[in-house]
Parts: C-alpha cells; structure tokens; sequence
C-alpha cells in the first residue's frame, strides 16, 4: 500500500515541475517579443503660419481675425500631411529599403492656435530628425506658393529633439519574468491542490457481519423520528392516544 506521504511528495514534484514549464514558456515568449521588438525614435519640428510680413496693418488685422477661425492652419496642416513630402524626404535623404519601411510622419496643430507640428518617427533618432526636417522643408516650400497672404516660419527645427517613444526591449523582458514567475507559481499551485484532491482519501463505512447467511448490515445510526408534541398525542376527548 502506498503511503500517503508519497502521494504527497509526488504531487509537490509533479506541480513544481508544471510550474517551471509554464514560467520557461512565458519567458522564451517574451524574449523573442523583445527580439523582434524595433526601437523607435521620434524628432519634432514646429512652423507657425501667419499673416505676410508685407501687409499693411489693416490687411494684416483681418488676415490674423480669418486665421484665428482655425480653417486656414487646419489646410495647411492636411496638405502638409501629404505622404508624398515624406516619400520625396526618403529619396533626398538617400534612406534605404530598410530604414524607409521604419519611418512615418505625423502633422498636427496645436488647439486654438496657428502652430503646426510635423513629427517623425524612425529607428534612430539621426534618422527621425533629418526626416522631419526635411519634410518641413518641402512642405513649407509647397505651401508658400499657395498661400500668398500667408506665410510659414520654421519656430524650430528638429535638430536635437529626437526622444526614445517605443517601448524597450529590456522593459519588456523584464516583463516577461514577472509574469512568468506570477503564472509559473499559480499553475504550480492548482496542479497541487488538483492532485491533492484526487487523491484524498475516502472516509470508511463500517460494516458487520449478521446472521448466519454473512450479510454486511451498515453500522449507521438509524434515522431520527420526528417529534411529536404534547399537544399532538392528545385525543379529541382529551385522553392519550
């Protein structure tokens, strides 16, 4: 007969080997997640559109009053937004294949104001930086010939502000660990409480042997009978049943 201690010793063997499998899988998953994982770098510059510097103070006045509707900035900024400008600063910037299919723009305007950002975004910060600059460069250049009472001024370029905005490979890793140990522990638990279960053994049911044929009675306690009141055992007459 096995003891139950072996039981025992097999189901903490048995569990804490699901549990490590489950945390290596989580871990290896995670891994190749952070492996595959491209780091991402984002360089912003910043035009501000206004009224030409040739107007006279009345023109001026009224351009800045049909600007400050925001109709005007908002044009400029969809046209600016154009992927043809981010394509035409690829092939000027001599990118590759590969560092083109990492790069995209973005161009937004600041709410309730004439300040347009073109931002882009590629697997170095160098790379993001020439881009946004260059396609504010073209867009700007667009714009001017289109837009003869108005005039775009670079506020800054994107020279030095490229930032990391992708999550890091380490970060995710580290991640992969933590849910790993977290998933690994759980599994091992329920894999023990499981076995543990199973394996719990049944209580006894005694048994006696009566008469001469050998039958097996049960030694249970008999059923309770119910009780019965005073009250119920008397008759209608008032005498005892």
């Amino acid at each position: 007969m096995i003891k139950r201690d072996s039981f025992s010793r097999r189901e903490v063997r048995i569990s804490i080997i699901v549990g490590m499998v489950v945390a290596g899988l989580i871990v290896i998953a995670g891994g190749i997640l952070a492996l595959n994982t491209k780091v991402k770098w984002t360089a912003e510059a910043v035009v501000v559109v206004l009224p030409a510097a040739d107007l006279d103070a009345a023109d001026s006045a009224a351009y800045y009053e049909t600007l400050s509707r925001g109709q005007i900035i908002a044009t400029f900024a969809e046209v600016a937004d154009n992927l043809r400008f981010e394509q035409q600063a690829e092939e000027s910037l001599g990118l590759d294949d590969a560092q083109r299919a990492a790069v995209s723009t973005k161009v937004s305007v600041v709410p309730d104001t004439s300040v347009i950002l073109i931002q882009a975004t590629a697997e170095t910060a160098a790379v993001a930086e020439q881009v946004a600059d260059q396609t504010t460069t073209l867009a700007s250049g667009y714009l001017a010939g289109l837009s003869k009472p108005y005039r775009t001024d670079v506020v800054h370029s994107a020279q030095g502000s490229g930032y990391f905005s992708g999550t890091s490979p380490a970060v995710l890793f580290l991640l992969g660990i933590i849910v790993a140990l977290i998933a690994g522990l759980a599994s091992q638990q329920a894999v023990y409480h499981l076995m543990t279960a199973l394996h719990r053994p049944k209580p006894p049911i005694l048994r006696e042997k009566v008469g001469t044929n050998g039958t097996d009675v049960d030694l249970a306690p008999p059923p309770r009978q119910p009780r019965h009141s005073a009250r119920s055992r008397l008759t209608v007459g008032g005498g005892l049943r």
